[in-house]
């Protein structure tokens, strides 16, 4: 009995590594074709973009990355600024959601992102640190910085 289970845990083990190495990896940051912050969603990705404008956009992408047409997502953001909680509504694009409002002014603080593949699924909820400056290796806002395991203190 003994040999089955370290056979069967020898297996699992050796398949775990393979489907690793096959470079399936949950934990790398994924860098946002429009320099935002990817998050894994059902289905796919959805990337979080605080525009110039500070209006927020979400694009959604499929497992390769490329671009989907919003579908019926439902969206919220909750910024939690010094001044207090604000909640962004979103409008429908044609290549996906733009908030009707600006972020709260200021930085370092906490954004809290709910995805829901319908209006009625179980919510994801991401929560992003948002800060503007620009990091310094990457080029990306550091609320969307893509270094890590280096030391960089993200």
């Amino acid at each position: 009995m003994k040999k089955i289970i370290h056979s069967t845990l020898a297996l699992f083990l050796i398949a775990s590594t393979a489907f690793a190495e096959e470079g399936h990896d949950h934990n790398k940051v994924i860098p946002g074709p429009k320099g935002g912050k990817v998050v894994e969603v059902e289905g796919g990705h959805a990337e979080f973009f605080v525009q110039p404008d500070k209006k927020v956009s979400i694009s959604f992408y499929g497992e390769d990355m490329k671009p989907v047409p919003p579908a019926e997502q439902a969206v919220t953001v909750i910024a939690e600024a010094p001044a207090g909680k604000t909640k962004l509504e979103f409008d429908k694009t044609a290549d996906g959601l733009i908030s009707k409002e600006v972020l709260p002014e200021g930085d370092g603080y906490r954004i809290v992102l709910q995805i829901r593949n319908t209006a009625d699924a179980k919510p994801q909820n991401f929560r992003i640190e948002y800060h503007t400056e620009v990091c310094g290796k990457c080029n990306r806002a550091e609320y969307a910085c893509v270094c890590t395991g280096d030391g960089h203190g993200h």
